[in-house]
């Protein structure tokens, strides 16, 4: 089971995702991983403020939202899913074909936090 704050951290770490972030192989000393996002790095859940995230999200077009409840939360927990698994894809296929070895570090701790989420999300089902 996770705890709130792991919790927290997921909906900052997806929702920047889902406005167009671009995961990095670095993480701020928090321990998320940092994004490019806007034309500078941020930590999702340091630099962004709760307000700003809430305000970016209510400013986007988003289809209806689905009733509350078990329901609604699995629904966003499969939406999450399903991006992550498509970074992961896509960061997969540039691997294949990179030979600089500080890229593919980069790329493998990608992959790696990319997995640790899945693996969060999984446990929340559970």
């Amino acid at each position: 089971m996770m705890s709130g704050k792991e919790d927290e951290k997921i909906k900052k770490i997806t929702a920047l995702l889902e406005k167009g972030g671009t995961m990095t192989a670095s993480h701020h000393e928090c321990g998320a991983p940092l994004f490019r996002y806007q034309g500078k790095t941020v930590c999702p859940v340091c630099d962004i403020p709760e307000e700003e995230v809430k305000t970016r999200q209510a400013e986007q077009v988003s289809p209806p939202k689905p009733p509350a409840g078990k329901e609604a939360t699995r629904e966003g927990d499969e939406t999450i899913s399903r991006i992550i698994k498509n970074k992961l894809n896509a960061v997969v296929t540039g691997l294949e074909a990179e030979t600089d070895l500080a890229r593919i570090k980069e790329r493998m701790e990608c992959i790696e936090i990319g997995i640790k989420i899945l693996k969060l999300l999984k446990e929340k089902e559970g």
